[in-house]
């Protein structure tokens, strides 16, 4: 390796599954055709996810789990070098007095220089960075170890009958998809809509597949739908066998979620995997942002790993859904969310607010309508709760009465405790949970209080207030965590108790200044058109 001090690294940190390094060349003299990262045992050499100069400074960054074809960076001593214009490498070094705080040239366990991740005790995987005590040049220390963890003779026997059911219809799935996959050409027209959390056409799929109706889109494809209501749910062998064949002959799959049976195959190289994400922005950390959390996925998954392109608000999410998925960040597209169309269509307007007050008739009369959101309290559906005497149903239904408001309160679909209202505020206080669609009630939404749920994206875009009810929020960010500091990213005020709750609502103190910044960081279009953007970008090729 031959060593110059040309290029200096400023600082390095390891967010979640990012590793973000900054430095500067400071040889006016010196071209720099790229940043790399080498392993010179094995003479590896990989790129970075991303880098962007500003002049002679860069910066640049990896997801530690999606660095090589989307797969986990693997044990080795990962250099940051930079190739030259005359292909001779050069190495990078910390800056003096980064070496000099680091004492004994490598850096604290407990900082912001290290991630570790263990699943289990031989399960794991460890980034640490390190100063090469020869030379002073940085590197990455990946120790990734994923061996099965021991398991007693009853469990391994429990878990090698399920294991074989589990192959077996794995296999058969797999051996199906790839016989009528034979029969996949290029340049052909048949378009799949699929789901496996929903029992028919709905959500973002559903604004597509309608604006393909009215413009006459729908007739240049052949299209086919397969659905399935519950992740759980089993699926007959005759639909089992009919979504089997219709994803092998599809040239174009559109999904809107996680759906298990996509990451088994591997599809024609002609063909498209759109995925049109349910959720709006990049609020509360998902997939590999999980790693070291309940919930995470194995470090080597392949869910998510298949799409081609995936549909976002904005760039800010397109970063975001790259590191949670261990996807390329150019396949994640911030063309828009379809079904945010409806917040600038007029006539959706005047079609939905009808409807909305012929369900809840008692906000008719009402100076303000408030609409409490909150989210679901543990790890998925079966194990759902909300903690009901957090909210202060006397406080709340005394502040409405006295100011002829009332409050909607729309809980988690995975809630099914039934809201304990006192009968004497029950003409002020609604249960609104089983409402179907929380969008649609936005319309006549003047103020809406949440805590961690990703409503406050759709109705940013009515550029009304927010107040943010977070009790419970150092737990649950302790259990769940968020892609960006809590407090630096929620528009609108965050109250803590019931009683801040009541003093920000009688005083109108709700921070409404952070909403405009907030949806312009969100959002890169606010037009109305996401719908038609996508099917001309990635369904007609425009």
């Amino acid at each position: 390796m031959r060593s110059t001090r040309s290029i200096i690294i400023e600082n390095v940190a390891i967010k979640r599954i990012m590793v973000h390094i900054d430095g500067e060349n400071t040889n006016p003299h010196l071209t720099v055709k790229a940043l790399v990262l080498r392993d010179y045992i094995t003479n590896t050499i990989l790129k970075p996810t991303t880098i962007t100069w500003d002049g002679t400074h860069f910066h640049l960054s990896f997801n530690l789990m999606s660095i090589n074809h989307e797969t986990p960076l693997p044990s080795g001593d990962w250099y940051l070098i930079a190739i030259d214009g005359k292909d001779h490498s050069h190495e990078s070094y910390p800056i003096p007095s980064l070496v000099e705080a680091m004492g004994e040239r490598t850096f604290n366990i407990s900082n912001q220089y290290n991630a570790y991740f263990d699943k289990s005790a031989k399960n794991y995987y460890h980034a640490e960075s390190k100063i090469d005590q020869d030379n002073l040049s940085y590197f990455l220390k990946i120790d990734y170890s994923k061996p099965a963890v021991p398991l007693t003779w009853l469990q391994k026997k429990k878990k090698a009958h399920k294991k074989r059911m589990h192959n077996l219809s794995v296999w058969g799935f797999v051996k199906t998809f790839n016989f009528f996959k034979r029969f996949n050409k290029p340049g052909g027209n048949r378009l799949l809509f699929t789901s496996s959390s929903r029992k028919e056409l709905g959500g973002n799929e559903a604004f597509i597949y309608n604006r393909m109706v009215e413009r006459g889109v729908d007739k240049q494809f052949q299209i086919d739908f397969s659905f399935k209501e519950n992740i759980k749910d089993r699926r007959s062998f005759f639909n089992k066998f009919s979504f089997t064949r219709k994803l092998a002959m599809a040239n174009i799959i559109i999904c809107d979620d996680y759906q298990p049976e996509l990451y088994h195959v591997d599809y024609a190289p002609h063909t498209d995997i759109i995925q049109v994400w349910h959720a709006c922005g990049a609020f509360k950390t998902v997939g590999l942002e999980r790693l070291g959390k309940p919930g995470a996925p194995a470090f080597d998954t392949r869910v998510h790993k298949c799409y081609t392109a995936m549909c976002v608000s904005s760039q800010l999410a397109a970063a975001h859904y790259a590191e949670a998925f261990g996807i390329e960040e150019h396949k994640i597209m911030p063309l828009g969310v379809p079904r945010t169309d409806i917040f600038f269509d007029e006539n959706y307007k005047k079609k939905v607010i009808p409807e909305v007050l012929a369900s809840f008739p008692q906000i008719k009369g009402a100076k303000e309508v408030i609409m409490y959101a909150p989210t679901f309290r543990g790890v998925n559906a079966r194990t759902a709760s909300f903690p009901m005497d957090m909210i202060d149903f006397e406080g709340i239904g005394a502040y409405l009465k006295a100011h002829q408001s009332i409050m909607l309160i729309k809980m988690h679909p995975f809630v099914r405790e039934p809201l304990p209202i006192p009968d004497e505020f029950k003409d002020v206080i609604i249960d609104a949970s089983s409402f179907r669609e929380i969008n649609d009630m936005l319309f006549v939404t003047d103020l809406l209080i949440t805590d961690y749920s990703s409503v406050i994206y759709e109705f940013s875009l009515f550029r009304k207030p927010m107040l943010f009810y977070a009790f419970d929020r150092m737990k649950y960010e302790a259990d769940r965590g968020f892609y960006e500091p809590y407090s630096e990213m929620v528009p609108g005020k965050i109250v803590r108790t019931s009683e801040d709750l009541l003093k920000a609502l009688e005083k109108r103190d709700f921070e409404f200044e952070k909403v405009d910044p907030f949806v312009k960081k969100n959002f890169r279009y606010t037009d109305g058109h996401s719908t038609d953007r996508i099917i001309d970008t990635l369904l007609l090729k425009k």
